[in-house]
């Protein structure tokens, strides 16, 4: 399209279509998308024929039994979502007083990302905006790329697989070994291999799943060293995964630097492997097409910079 077109386009657009064409889609019908438009059944039928009249492409494949996007239902869904996604974010954006920098930052990250060139970012940010809110969500791996992507938060700290829409920035490295408690059997043991390790129960991180989306070195081990299949215990807490290994409960992987303490305290005892241990990596992630506060823009640029950290550098150095 010309540059007029696209403007006659976007002007003739009936916004409340692509509302009730996302309803439409999220329920997977005419009659309960109506329910919940409170509409009648012909209105939102008409409703679907006018947006299909209006982007010239048949969006829906409804027939009896079907009920299926087209490709360009895909594509016009996909767009929806980042506008809907911009609406809800529109409060944050007129967040603005005056000259200072105020507004609200969401931060969701996985449990124990320590890195002190963080905390110092934080520390001199909010010395220089002392206005500016934070909220922080311990969550899983899963429930932060979903954070990030659908606009909700500022920026996550995760590992996994990270999408090639979000941007991200390396922020840890860590190193896990696994590890049992002082009253298991083989507290103390020598010479422990595999295959004493098989029947044990097994205390998991929720994204450490074999065979999961963000299956990573980690899961590996366990698939290698063919343990952990009888999963006792799950946490997305680094420290309640090691509370539960430190009750017996079930043996366990944790980083190592984590782990240090308690096993020189009589806590943990370490069991194989005890070389080329897994490592897993940690970024900072935020959506390239989130509209920002004058708080998250300031943030973003603020911690762009920050030293990454590698545990397993750091620890070996200890």
């Amino acid at each position: 399209m010309t540059n007029n077109r696209l403007e006659r386009f976007a002007h003739n657009l009936d916004w409340n279509l692509l509302r009730t064409f996302v309803v439409v889609v999220e329920e997977g019908s005419i009659t309960a998308a109506a329910n919940r438009l409170l509409l009648q059944q012909p209105a939102v039928s008409m409703a679907l024929k006018r947006l299909e009249q209006t982007v010239g492409q048949k969006l829906i494949d409804r027939r009896p039994g079907r009920f299926n996007l087209t490709e360009a239902g895909e594509k016009l869904h996909g767009q929806c979502r980042d506008i809907f996604a911009a609406v809800v974010r529109l409060p944050n954006v007129l967040e603005t007083a005056g000259e200072e920098v105020t507004g609200h930052l969401n931060i969701h990250s996985v449990s124990h990302a320590h890195n002190p060139a963080w905390d110092d970012k934080l520390d001199t940010f909010f010395r220089m905006h002392p206005k500016v809110t934070l909220s922080v969500t311990i969550a899983t791996t899963v429930d932060v790329l979903s954070a990030v992507e659908r606009n909700i938060a500022t920026m996550g700290l995760c590992d996994g697989v990270i999408p090639d829409g979000l941007n991200r920035s390396f922020h840890i490295r860590e190193r896990y070994a696994l590890y049992c408690g002082r009253g298991h059997p083989l507290f103390g043991a020598e010479g422990v291999d595999f295959n004493d390790l098989r029947g044990n129960p097994y205390i998991a991180f929720i994204a450490d799943v074999l065979g999961g989306q963000h299956m990573n070195s980690v899961t590996a081990v366990r698939a290698i060293g063919s343990f952990g299949q009888q999963v006792r215990g799950v946490s997305c807490n680094v420290e309640e995964v090691m509370r539960l290994i430190c009750a017996n409960v079930g043996i366990g992987m944790l980083p190592d630097h984590i782990a240090g303490p308690a096993v020189k305290a009589g806590q943990l005892w370490q069991l194989p492997p005890y070389s080329d241990l897994p490592t897993t990596d940690v970024f900072r992630i935020s959506n390239p097409n989130s509209i920002l506060n004058a708080a998250e823009a300031a943030f973003l640029a603020h911690v762009a910079d920050t030293e990454p950290l590698d545990h397993c550098l750091s620890h070996h150095q200890d």
